[in-house]
């Protein structure tokens, strides 16, 4: 059925070529504009299923206490609590709060201190009155590190180092509206070098990841392109050297390009660090099918006339290209019963991706041939294999059944190595672990991680069911109680919740005596305190009602595995200890939704996996028409899987949004040449050669094509070895191995099996 649509495609196109050219012009308009409007989403909710309820609830809480998203910019001196640091601090937060993309500004200037006396108490900012003289510069001091609000939050306990926090307009949540936030904020900062040129500031917070995550994916599409062009017209003028095929091949794969990340864009997808792998992955595929073709149509007999030529290449090369591109959108359609959205679409648009290419392969190469159809350096070119690597492929199938049991003797070692190995696999969501350690986003997270208790929290969401029950001392036990275990715990910097407050208040009511800097000892006192309160930091913690309030841990580390124990300390920690059916307890936070992404790598993992595998092999149980040839088929494309598991446990490298698809797409991509490698060997089988001579001519038949199209995926592949992320990094590190160990697995392993069972037959 395949060879007689895509004959009858090709009468199409030389009945009607100009109608063909149109349609694709018109085409590629469509698929352009919505290439040219695909947009760049890098947020930590967006990597989690909408309507995950751990989402939903986050959202609700960011309703309540506001949204924990802001730039902080650190800095550090010899004395924070200096005259001209201070004098510093004042200006730069005035002028901060006179941009128009700023919302609100917290700092030493203006933070709420509580200050009072036996009888009553206020609230005002630390910096009410600028400092004059020695004596209040130590005041100051004292009244900043004496408190829990501002020490550990807003100062660090050695007076070295100090934040801003800078909110943005509510409306400014667009990729455009964090670079101009950003932007204006460090062009204020800037102004200041020459009146403080001793300062060095470190910008940090949700914000700035995510917009250094937009930046960095740009840059990436800047460089993956041109890169992958580049290595691809270098590798297909070696193998075609005809500037015509060449110039046909580049504008085949431009179009596969431009379709899929328009496919990208209409099925919601955005760029992203994950999908930004598309580009040379999609252009790499595309190249393959497009060599394959043209290297068959050079080998034709010459003296056939020139269209008929094109007609055979297509009759001999419609079904094997079908099929491959079959089984690698099969590996990427795996990918869309994921739960994580970006994962979920860049299966999707892959997928539809590759048919889409086999499409184009079977029209716009034929298209565009037909219009050379009077190029001598293409009608007079004929192409066979180098002798070079024809007397290695031979000498390779000459040796392999001498070294059969040893062969296979390594294989089982090297299996079992890699199940140990693989075993090490850890896995890491954390943002901020994407970029390079040497990065400036990562060195100023590191400085606010190391001198100011870090920017990520997890939240403790603390729930009653009656109004004014968190004036219930009983209740504010409870939550000191989870307090205190918190600032037990090695990657908690910081502690803070309405307790606070309330020890805060009852310190200053008592004439800011220290000893009098714990919980109130009624209900009616801390009403009292409550009613006495006139500031507004209180309410980032509380709601009016008095019974909905939230315990926030500062985070100082990065590392998925150590939030992921904290977490479950935590929870266990609240389930038996914590005895109280009035509250309702519930863990949320930045910190919880990136530990999320955990469950559903995992899930994704062997979800699409699972589906893939079984996918693939009942398509190959049908092509090879036998049960024994389809079982074997599954060894060598199993293997670079396991082996690239053992890498990554071995390494270090985690698992993460872009490593967690690399099975499904490999296993996808590394069937290919099983399948010509098979089926040139079952040609052999059928003409009644023995099994040896039928390895023998498989591998010296499909041997330099296989080995060609390996190299040319595992170059477009390399191409993301210069990407800025760490995932994309070790995405085209372990790609390009598995292109290897796919290649060694078909042209060494499976050729050794097929041998091996050929003996035990015969026994």
């Amino acid at each position: 059925m395949i060879k007689n649509l895509v004959n009858k495609n090709l009468s199409l196109v030389y009945k009607k070529p100009a109608l063909y050219v149109a349609a694709l012009v018109f085409s590629l308009v469509f698929f352009g504009y919505h290439y040219a409007t695909l947009t760049t989403e890098t947020s930590l909710e967006s990597l989690l299923f909408e309507k995950d309820p751990d989402l939903v609830f986050y959202e609700q809480f960011k309703d309540q206490f506001g949204e924990n998203v802001s730039l902080v910019v650190g800095f550090s001196a010899p004395d924070i609590f200096a005259q001209n640091v201070l004098e510093f601090i004042s200006e730069q937060t005035s002028a901060l709060e006179k941009l128009k993309t700023v919302d609100k500004v917290i700092s030493l200037s203006n933070v709420e201190h509580i200050q009072g006396s036996d009888k009553d108490f206020i609230v005002e900012q630390l910096l009410e009155n600028f400092p004059e003289d020695w004596e209040d510069l130590e005041r100051i001091r004292k009244n900043a590190l004496g408190s829990s609000l501002i020490q550990g939050a807003l100062v660090s306990a050695d007076s070295q180092a100090t934040l801003f926090l800078i909110f943005p307009q509510e409306n400014l949540d667009s990729q455009a509206g964090d670079a101009k936030f950003v932007a204006q904020v460090k062009e204020t900062f800037s102004q200041t070098r020459e009146k403080w040129p001793e300062f060095k500031f470190h910008y940090s917070g949700s914000i700035q990841t995510r917009l250094s995550l937009t930046q960095a994916t740009n840059k990436d599409m800047l460089i993956f392109m041109p890169l992958t062009y580049l290595l691809l017209i270098i590798f297909m003028c070696f193998i075609l050297r005809s500037f015509w095929l060449v110039s046909l091949a580049i504008i085949n794969v431009s179009f596969c390009l431009i379709s899929t990340l328009a496919c990208l864009k209409l099925i919601g997808g955005t760029m992203g660090p994950m999908t930004s792998i598309l580009p040379p992955l999609i252009m790499a595929l595309a190249v393959s099918d497009t060599i394959h073709i043209f290297t068959d149509f050079l080998k034709q007999d010459r003296s056939n006339p020139y269209l008929l030529k094109v007609e055979k290449t297509l009759h001999n090369l419609a079904v094997p290209c079908f099929l491959t591109s079959l089984t690698t959108a099969i590996g990427f359609l795996s990918l869309a019963i994921s739960d994580i959205p970006p994962i979920r679409h860049f299966g999707l648009a892959s997928a539809a991706g590759m048919m889409i290419e086999f499409y184009l392969s079977m029209t716009i190469i034929p298209l565009g041939l037909y219009f050379l159809r009077n190029k001598p350096s293409i009608t007079n070119r004929r192409t066979a294999p180098t002798r070079m690597m024809h007397e290695k492929l031979e000498r390779l199938a000459d040796l392999l059944p001498k070294y059969c049991r040893p062969l296979l003797t390594g294989s089982l070692m090297l299996i079992l190595f890699s199940f140990i190995a693989a075993s090490n696999l850890e896995i890491e969501t954390n943002l901020l672990e994407y970029f390079k350690k040497n990065s400036v986003t990562y060195q100023d997270a590191r400085f606010v991680d190391e001198q100011l208790g870090g920017t990520e929290s997890l939240e403790v969401s603390i729930r009653t069911k009656n109004p004014d029950h968190l004036l219930d001392i009983k209740t504010l036990k409870i939550i000191e109680k989870i307090e205190i275990f918190l600032k037990k715990q090695d990657i908690v910097s910081h502690v803070s919740s309405i307790n606070d407050f309330y020890r805060e208040m009852n310190k200053a009511f008592h004439n800011n005596d220290p000893d009098w800097h714990r919980l109130p000892d009624s209900r009616a006192l801390a009403a009292q305190y409550l009613l006495l309160y006139d500031g507004k930091d209180i309410e980032n913690v509380l709601d009016p009602p008095h019974q909905w309030t939230h315990v926030s841990a500062r985070i100082n580390v990065h590392s998925s595995k150590k939030i992921t124990q904290l977490i479950k300390q935590l929870r266990n920690y609240i389930r038996n200890e914590i005895n109280s059916d009035d509250i309702k307890i519930r863990l949320t936070g930045q910190a919880l939704i990136a530990n999320k992404l955990i469950d559903y790598i995992i899930k994704s993992q062997i979800e699409s996996l699972v589906m893939a595998v079984v996918l693939i092999f009942i398509v190959m149980f049908r092509i090879f028409k036998s049960i024994r040839l389809g079982l074997i088929s599954i060894i060598p494309n199993s293997l670079p899987i396991l082996f690239n598991f053992a890498v990554m446990g071995a390494s270090g490298i985690p698992l993460n949004s872009a490593t967690a698809i690399i099975a499904a797409i490999a296993i996808g991509i590394a069937v290919d040449d099983t399948i010509h490698f098979i089926h040139a060997y079952q040609v052999e089988k059928n003409n009644n050669q023995p099994t040896e001579l039928s390895i023998k001519n498989a591998i010296t038949k499909k041997g330099s094509p296989i080995i060609s199209t390996s190299l040319i995926l595992t170059g477009g592949f390399c191409v993301l070895l210069v990407s800025q992320f760490n995932p994309t990094i070790q995405f085209g590190l372990l790609t390009s191995l598995i292109m290897i160990f796919a290649l060694i697995s078909d042209l060494i392993i499976l050729p050794v099996i097929l041998l091996k069972l050929d003996n035990v037959k015969k026994s």
